[in-house]
């Protein structure tokens, strides 16, 4: 009787299927086992199936489709965010929905990444806006795009359009989804755009930004109030904070949030604090996946090389569900928050 292919397996399987000549999946697979050794470096130039001129003529010329590997990844991630809600008991889990910007720094002339390399926050490089579902133990980094400079779509503007991207299998669940982003994300426009959505969302605020009657935010002194922010009187918010613990030979530091529901500050604090998984998801990707260690000067190549990082993120994520699942030892398993 043939052994039924586990989840992971079902889907590395599927993504070679964007390759349709034997050769470029024998690539995409050698490609892949250098991700999958989870050791931070891509590691093309220790292969001995395939040469690295090999590897970057696949990533960078060749003609298969990162359109049918992207939709075949989704596909598999909201089979598996479905079948994790599926016969669940009791009380429906919370859907966090994250967005946050990484940078990937880079040095030298990319003359062919003409309009991707630019300085934000004081980085130089690349900049990627990425947005992350979380329910319960799933992690699924759903899609990014890149910011391309000023006079483009601002990292704000991005992240809206990947909230609006997704599917409403899982955007509609409105009374379970919650919309987590730091104070880089709190335009006027972006919590409008969430609020359209009928969307609620927890969003960092900036200490010196102002009410409607003129007050900033560091001065008022009383948690869990209601506020109207300068530039959206018709949208209803409540006011917490949160201490960050205090660096050495510096004093603690306040940071501002503000929720579109009504919470105890305890419930907000938690909430809030739920951020901070994308940061984990960012430090996995390029610790573990190599994310930030691309050495393509195609604009083609930076993002096949990009979605098969995460790929192999949402592989070894699913691998693990698919462990945990049928009670097999994990305790080996790296900690990647």
């Amino acid at each position: 009787m043939k052994q039924k292919i586990n989840r992971a397996g079902q889907l590395y399987s599927d993504m070679l299927t964007a390759c349709p000549r034997k050769q470029h999946r024998d690539n995409m697979q050698v490609v892949l086992s250098c991700f999958l050794e989870a050791l931070g470096i891509s590691r093309f130039h220790a292969s001995t199936a395939k040469s690295p001129g090999a590897i970057s003529r696949f990533l960078n010329h060749q003609n298969w489709s990162l359109r049918t590997l992207i939709r075949t990844i989704r596909q598999h991630a909201l089979r598996t965010f479905q079948d994790s809600l599926r016969g669940r008991r009791g009380r429906p889990p919370l859907i966090e929905i994250i967005v946050d910007t990484t940078s990937i720094s880079k040095e030298g002339a990319f003359a062919e990444l003409d309009g991707w390399i630019h300085t934000l926050n004081s980085v130089r490089g690349l900049h990627v806006v990425m947005l992350y579902v979380c329910c319960g133990d799933l992690r699924l980094p759903w899609g990014f795009k890149i910011w391309r400079g000023k006079g483009s779509p601002s990292p704000t503007d991005l992240a809206l359009r990947l909230v609006r991207q997704l599917p409403s299998e899982v955007r509609t669940r409105t009374k379970h989804v919650h919309l987590l982003a730091d104070a880089g994300f709190s335009s006027q426009a972006f919590m409008h755009g969430v609020r359209d959505l009928g969307l609620d969302f927890t969003i960092g605020m900036r200490a010196d930004r102002r009410t409607t009657e003129g007050h900033r935010l560091k001065d008022i002194t009383r948690q869990q109030c209601p506020v109207t922010l300068a530039g959206l009187p018709d949208l209803q918010l409540w006011l917490y904070w949160v201490w960050l613990p205090a660096k050495k030979g510096e004093k603690r530091e306040q940071r501002f949030i503000v929720s579109s529901r009504q919470r105890t500050p305890q419930t907000a604090r938690q909430t809030g604090r739920r951020r901070w998984k994308i940061e984990a998801l960012f430090k996995t990707l390029k610790s573990r996946f190599a994310f930030g260690k691309f050495g393509q000067k195609t604009k083609l190549g930076v993002l096949r090389y990009l979605c098969l990082s995460v790929a192999c993120f949402f592989l070894c994520h699913v691998e693990h569900l698919d462990q945990t699942a049928s009670g097999q030892e994990v305790s080996s398993w790296p900690d990647w928050g």
